[in-house]
């Protein structure tokens, strides 16, 4: 799993929770108060409501790609441990399964048009 909001970028050993849908939510939990100052910088960055690109790779190999706004961006420590979890609303995005099918439909109408002219040609 990958997930890259704007110019963070998140991978797979510090997320824990992907949700997609009309909004994107990553949750991330961090250790290392190093990996954590690294972060904040990033968050820091993050302004609410500020339109970004977003690109979420899933465990299962799907890449979703977009445009989408800010919603809400929550920090907290406990105990030595730090986390974060960022909402995005999104406007525009594509996945590569969508891709894949516009492709098959296009491929499967070419075939059927090339039956048509055979036919016809007969």
């Amino acid at each position: 799993m990958y997930v890259r909001i704007g110019n963070l970028e998140i991978l797979d050993s510090y997320m824990s929770s992907i949700e997609l849908g009309d909004t994107v939510s990553v949750e991330a939990l961090i250790r290392n108060p190093l990996d954590w100052h690294h972060f904040y910088e990033n968050l820091a960055s993050i302004k609410p409501g500020s339109a970004t690109h977003f690109i979420v790779v899933t465990s299962g190999g799907e890449r979703v790609a977009g445009i989408g706004n800010i919603a809400e961006i929550d920090k907290w420590s406990n105990k030595g441990q730090f986390g974060f979890k960022i909402k995005l609303r999104t406007n525009k995005r594509k996945s590569a399964r969508t891709k894949r099918a516009q492709l098959q439909t296009s491929g499967l109408q070419k075939k059927t048009l090339e039956h048509s002219i055979e036919i016809a040609a007969r």
